[in-house]
This record gives structure tokens, sequence and C-alpha cells, in this order.
């Protein structure tokens, strides 16, 4: 691993007020969890996880556009950001596509400058609607196949995290919470000392800085500034901190796809459920959908409406297309049998992980 510099956030009365801790984030953990996936080392009680996930994985979900993106050792390009804090996956995914090509177009430049990208970069670069959407379908899949079916335990080891971050904060005050988020971390009243491949001094601002534990973010806190609110206000601060302890990583129950998919069949009807797992696939028109499925657009429309009442999938207008997509909710009752071989595109290449 390369040399480890600093990075020092400098704080005013103002920014210390405005400390706070954040609830897990599903998208945040996928993200990084897809890091965790491709380093070496000793992988502790996420052994098994490891082997399980990349044991799935090997069955054909094609996930190779976050690869550049989101290299084992190193950050350059801020999907983090772009997809935002949102509590969900169809949350950071509407994020992706609300972003301006002003927004992406510095993202990009700053990224490639650091390491190189693929050549398709451009296409995110110049906001094509078309390449965004499929980054947002591969953060989808990435989060189904990775962490959606251990979700119940990594949220309560990140809650429980949390809660300690918590009752520091209420019991000594925000300053022994800061000196105590993590061995690696420093706090020199003002300036909090973070572990970073660069050398950097940041200003908060009066906005303080957000605490996100973290099951996968390993080894060492990961310092993120996010741009959303633009160039007169300055960055919000994300420091990810790795949670001192790691779930118990076996699948929730909820993990035998035979099982589950005649389950699921039996609480939706199959037709039903061959359209929940449809749109599971990634964004997808009504006409689209009933091509998947092999059924008239009419029921396709139909199928669609008694899920998107059940808080199953979400509908959007997109430009001139109408476009389904599942829910977190969705997603968590495809996540035991999602992996069977009826969600993803026929024919998607093993993925290179």
């Amino acid at each position: 691993m390369a040399d480890v510099a600093t990075v020092r956030f400098h704080f005013t009365i103002e920014d210390l007020s405005r400390v706070r801790v954040a609830a897990a984030d599903p998208v945040a953990e996928t993200l990084f969890s897809f890091r965790f996936l491709r380093q070496r080392g000793e992988r502790g009680k996420l052994q098994q996880w490891h082997a399980d996930v990349r044991s799935r994985l090997s069955g054909g979900s094609n996930l190779s556009m976050l690869a550049p993106l989101l290299p084992p050792h190193a950050l350059s390009f801020d999907l983090f950001t772009l997809c935002g804090l949102t509590g969900s996956v169809e949350g950071a995914v509407e994020n992706l596509r609300t972003r301006t090509a002003v927004r992406l177009s510095a993202e990009v430049a700053y990224a490639d400058a650091l390491a190189p990208l693929p050549r398709w970069i451009r296409h995110i670069a110049e906001a094509d609607r078309e390449y965004i959407d499929l980054l947002g379908v591969a953060v989808s899949r990435a989060h189904r196949a990775i962490v959606a079916p251990y979700w119940p335990q990594i949220q309560a080891r990140l809650n429980a995290e949390r809660a300690g971050h918590g009752r520091a904060l209420l019991n000594f005050g925000v300053e022994h919470m800061l000196a105590n988020l993590h061995p690696a971390v420093r706090w020199r009243p003002p300036v909090l000392e973070v572990p970073s491949p660069c050398e950097a001094d940041r200003h908060l601002g009066g906005r303080g800085i957000v605490v996100i534990p973290s099951v996968f973010c390993r080894p060492l806190p990961i310092p993120v500034l996010d741009y959303s609110a633009g160039e007169d206000e300055p960055p919000e601060a994300w420091l990810f901190v790795p949670a001192a302890g790691v779930p118990d990583a076996s699948p929730s129950p909820l993990t035998d796809p035979v099982a589950d998919g005649r389950a699921l069949a039996t609480l939706l009807g199959r037709t039903r459920a061959a359209v929940l797992r449809a749109v599971a696939a990634g964004p997808v028109t009504t006409s689209g959908l009933a091509r998947r499925v092999g059924v008239s657009i009419s029921a396709a429309s139909q199928h669609a409406g008694v899920l998107r009442e059940a808080g199953l999938i979400a509908t959007q207008r997109v430009g001139k297309a109408v476009l389904h997509t599942t829910t977190t909710t969705g997603e968590t009752l495809l996540a035991g049998g999602a992996f069977d071989g009826t969600t993803g595109s026929p024919g998607d290449p093993p993925t290179p992980i």
C-alpha cells in the first residue's frame, strides 16, 4: 500500500456544533464492499462473506463497469458523493440521474488526472443518460449481490456503532468523540488529522463533519468532500470510519434461491414475481418490461401498477420515457432469491473481480 499522508480538518466553534453521526447507508456499504472484495490480505470474520459473495458473482452478475471506478486501494472517481447519503438504492440512483453535466465533467476531469479512467467515462462527463442509467444499474446489481443478503446484520452492527458514538457525544462531548473515532485519527484541537492518500488542509467553513460508520471501509478511515452544494458553499466533509467490530457475516435466512423463488411466486403470483425480477434487472419501460417477461404491454402495465402500489417498484418519467425501477423494499424481498439466474441480462459475462 502507498505511503499514507494526512488530511487536516480545521474546526471552528460552529463546526464543532454541527458534527453528526449518520445512519448506515446501503449504497456506501455497497461501494466499499466492492472494493473490499478485490483487496488482498486477512479478512477475519468476513472471510466466509468474501467466499460466498465471490462464488455468487462468478455465476454471471456483470459489475465490470464499477471495477475501474472503485479500485482496491485508492479512490479517485467519487461515486460516493454522486450517489449521496440517501439511505436507499433508488434514492442514490436518482441522485446519479440528476447530477448536472458541470458536476459530472468536473468529477471526471479531477479523477482522470489522478488515475486514467476508461474511455467510456467521457459519456458520464457529458451527462449521457444511457451511460448514467447503466452505471445506476451496476450500483443496484452490486447492492443486490453483495450487500442485500447480509443487510440486516450489517445494519444492526452499524446502528450499534452509531449509538456508541452518540453516547460518547452525549456523555463526554464532541471533542471526546472526535478523539476516539479510530486509532489512526488524531484530534489536536482545533484540527482533526485523518490518514489520506494526499496531504491537505481543509477548512470546514461552519458546515461541520459527518461521521459515517462502515463495515467495509477498511483498514483506515476515508475522508470525502461532497461538492453538491456548489462553488458558493464549502463542501460538506464526510468521514467514513471502520466499525470496531464486524457482523457475523452469514446470509439472512432468506438465502435459498429455489425455496425463495417458490415463496416469492406464491406471495405475488408467478407472473408478477417475474415482473418484479425483470424490473430488478435494470431500469425499464413498460414495453421493455413486457418483452422481458413475455406478456402484453397492457398486462405488464397492470402488474407494474400493483407492484408500485405495494411499494416494490417506483415509476418516473425520464425525458420522453417512463422507467420502472425497484425500491429498497423490492430489492430486500428479492435479495434471497435474486441469484438463481432469473435476474440480469442473458449472456452477462462473469464479474472480473
